[in-house]
């Protein structure tokens, strides 16, 4: 069975990785006692809101009414891995987000959480990033990889940071 997605519905996933990212950042943020993660959580909820509006910028780029598949997977390699992808994320959706920023049990648990679906995010926008035709946005999904790319190397900061204050 050939599994075929459009841009639009490529891009309104990468606009839910971002609010449930933003969602698990605002309540680990609200959580954090150490004023330094805290500020650390409220930068990436900032990050995770930037990277919606760029999304939802890319959605309202595409033709209306765009259905039409851009993506074209006729062994379904490409839907079976992204598929995976979505199923193995930290959190599904914002309720989901806030119940784990809430049960990790600390700030560095929290971290580690945040560093997790930082890494989960970068395999889906690569993964999305094959997906997505040059002229709907591929260089923006670039610009992305390289900003959680950065975001990774902030939390690991923090995680050894936490490490040694411990």
């Amino acid at each position: 069975m050939s599994i075929t997605f459009n841009a639009d519905e490529i891009f309104e996933m990468g606009m839910d990785i971002e609010k449930n990212g933003e969602a698990y950042y605002n309540k680990a943020a609200e959580l954090a006692r150490n004023p330094k993660i805290k500020e650390v959580f409220n930068f990436l909820a900032g990050e995770e809101k930037k990277h919606w509006v760029i999304f939802k910028k890319l959605r309202e780029a595409l033709p209306p009414k765009d259905t039409t598949p851009t993506v074209v997977d006729p062994e379904s390699q490409e839907g079976l891995y992204l598929e995976a992808l979505v199923k193995s994320r930290l959190f599904n959706n914002e309720r989901e987000a806030e119940a784990v920023a809430e049960s990790v049990g600390d700030e560095l648990a929290a971290l580690r959480a945040a560093l997790t679906f930082e890494k989960d995010t970068i395999l889906f926008f690569q993964t999305m990033k094959s997906m997505t035709r040059e002229n709907l946005g591929r260089d923006k999904i670039d610009m992305l990889i390289e900003e959680e790319h950065k975001h990774v190397i902030q939390i690991s900061r923090e995680i050894k940071k936490a490490k040694e204050r411990d």
